[in-house]
């Protein structure tokens, strides 16, 4: 074979991965792509509305929490939807009094990126005790949650993470959960 074959062979092979890595399959692509409202995973529905929607954090068990790092255990009902977009634990306590657009925020469901700025933040108030002694004993405190909800909960286990960070704290918290199965009629 001679060189100037062989030179116009490994151009063309080269040609020809190049060209292969670039049409990589639409189904990959979405596989890494962050969630965005409406999306499908594992045939749940990912959407928006917490309104009057159940929180995760009600079917939890108590958690193991390192300084900033939590990790718990849930146990959820055969329900048609669950808010899934509220900090955990300690890190929902520092995290409301901070401003959250100045943060780094991080939300995983079973391994997928969740587009966290697509959702937005949900604000409500919880009613609270106040913080010094007072005649008034009970006050209304405004928090903060994303607003990402779970819809057509597929039964068996799950997995949240969540990380928060601010220019000086990391906060995580790591949410196995387990949606129990509706029983059959």
């Amino acid at each position: 074979m001679s060189p100037s074959l062989f030179f116009r062979l490994l151009m063309a092979l080269q040609l020809v991965i190049v060209i292969a890595i670039a049409c990589e399959p639409v189904g990959q692509a979405m596989v890494n792509s962050e969630l965005k409202p409406g999306d499908e995973i594992d045939g749940m529905i990912i959407t928006t509305g917490v309104g009057a929607v159940p929180p995760l954090q009600a079917f939890c068990s108590p958690a193991l929490e390192n300084e900033n790092s939590l990790t718990v255990d849930c146990h959820v009902p055969p329900l048609s939807k669950l808010a899934i977009g509220h900090p955990f634990e300690r890190a929902d306590q520092a995290l409301q009094v901070l401003d959250w657009s100045e943060m780094n925020w991080e939300l995983y469901v079973d391994e997928r990126p969740v587009d966290l700025e697509a959702f937005g933040v949900h604000t409500y108030l919880i009613p609270d005790l106040a913080p010094h002694p007072s005649p008034i004993r009970e006050v209304f405190r405004q928090m903060k949650a994303w607003d990402v909800v779970l819809t057509k909960l597929s039964p068996g286990m799950h997995t949240l993470h969540g990380t928060a960070r601010t220019e000086t704290n990391t906060y995580t918290w790591v949410v196995n959960f387990t949606v129990k199965a509706a029983p059959s009629q």
